[in-house]
């Protein structure tokens, strides 16, 4: 009996780590839900109407760019670990708390499908949030 209760406390500690390890990557892009490019794909298929091409082609690579709307930011990067005025900026730390990237929002100049979505104004710190930038393998080198 005691045994058994061994083996499943072990199997949900093995679980709670896995999962507490994805969320606290230094590589932004493991932390978010769109770890796959199929979800990506998904994004930008189903709700990408009025995204401009280019920031559709960069999100699909992985990448945060000035202009994306804050959805695709936490659909690559996830929730934000830190949020400053009113959730116009997100902070991504390291598990010591020492910055990987700051995003700054801004409210989009033109509606989107009747709404004005907050969009990337700008991104200080490491830009590819742990990634190795474009050109160089980039997020696929990472896999």
């Amino acid at each position: 009996m005691n045994f058994k209760r061994l083996i499943i406390v072990g199997i949900s500690l093995v679980a709670i780590l896995g999962c507490a390890s994805r969320y606290t990557s230094s590589i932004l892009v493991e932390r978010g839900a769109g770890v796959h490019d199929y979800e990506r794909e998904y994004l930008v298929t189903q709700e990408g109407y009025g995204i401009d091409a280019r920031l559709k082609k960069i999100f699909v690579q992985g990448y945060v760019e000035e202009g994306m709307i804050q959805e695709m930011v936490r659909l690559l990067w996830g929730v934000p670990d830190r949020e400053f005025e009113e959730g116009m900026t997100w902070e991504y730390v390291t598990k010591t708390g020492e910055l990987i990237t700051r995003v700054k929002f801004k409210k989009s100049e033109l509606p989107r499908l009747g709404v004005y979505d907050y969009v990337v104004d700008a991104i200080e710190g490491d830009r590819y949030g742990g990634s190795l930038p474009p050109g160089s393998g980039g997020i696929e080198a990472r896999k």
